[in-house]
């Protein structure tokens, strides 16, 4: 109904009221992925009145199911855990950051870390880190024997807060990351309040690179980048394309759709 413009974000907020005792991972999980959504979508004030609504939530939820791991947890709840950790950070919550670079601070000691938290204690890593931070990323990605935790390591690169870092993270996903997997950090950069702004033009800057990805990734990358970062700059975004899509025909499927999502986005954002 947001989504739509049948109700405002402020009528959402106060509906998760009913939701505050909440203690099933699918609502819990659906709800989180709400905010998160709401949280890239919005801006200011805005923005700030669903980071203190995730915050809450998502500090209630971590101090029910618990930070750390548990023996008998079940599958549900590892999943919960480790999406809300890192949303719990990107909306403020200083326990869940202080958590989670206690645990960072082991992974650069080369000290285990539970594979359930893994991701989103390398996301809030690179978020808090610093171009030391990604030199040892990039090291891990050439050490690892195991493909699950590069593709952590992936995600977790485009979480980077730092514009220099950020630069340097779009120059290592063109040049170095394998072709078959360039579109995962270009996905986490594409909600990343810190990188939104500026990849619409890094998108257009290096078009004849990345227009060689195989066509299923270059139409991920699409889908990604431009309902979110065409936000405030939907009528050049939607030029670009009208001239594009007479070259590559290919894409008008995917570029339709995108196009529609920036759309609904723009419509949450004016609301």
């Amino acid at each position: 109904m947001v989504k739509r413009g049948d109700a405002n974000i402020d009528e959402y907020l106060d509906f998760l009221s009913y939701y505050s005792k909440e203690n099933a991972s699918l609502p819990l999980s659906s709800i989180a992925a709400n905010l998160h959504h709401a949280f890239i979508i919005r801006e200011g004030d805005s923005r700030q009145r669903v980071a203190s609504v995730g915050k809450t939530l998502f500090e209630n939820v971590l101090e029910n199911i618990g930070y750390e791991p548990g023996r008998e947890d079940r599958h549900t709840t590892s999943i919960l855990r480790d999406q809300v950790l890192w949303q719990a950070v990107l909306c403020g919550s200083s326990k869940a950051e202080a958590f989670c670079m206690t645990q960072f601070a082991r992974l650069l000691k080369d000290q285990r870390v539970h594979p359930d938290i893994q991701k989103s204690v390398m996301q809030v890593g690179a978020s808090c880190g610093s171009r030391e931070t990604f030199e040892w990323f990039v090291g891990k990605i050439k050490s690892s024997e195991s493909e699950h935790e590069r593709m952590n390591v992936l995600v977790a690169i485009g979480c980077f807060k730092d514009r220099e870092v950020l630069e340097r993270v779009k120059r290592y996903v063109l040049e170095e990351v394998p072709d078959r997997n360039k579109f995962i950090p270009i996905g986490l950069m594409s909600e990343n309040p810190a990188a939104i702004l500026s990849l619409w033009d890094w998108y257009q800057t290096n078009l004849r690179a990345i227009e060689r990805f195989h066509p299923v990734l270059y139409e991920r990358v699409i889908a990604a980048l431009v309902p979110i970062c065409g936000l405030g700059r939907e009528e050049e975004v939607r030029s670009f394309f009208r001239e594009y899509t007479k070259k590559q025909e290919k894409m008008k499927d995917v570029v339709n759709l995108s196009l529609e999502r920036l759309e609904i986005h723009s419509r949450m954002r004016r609301a």
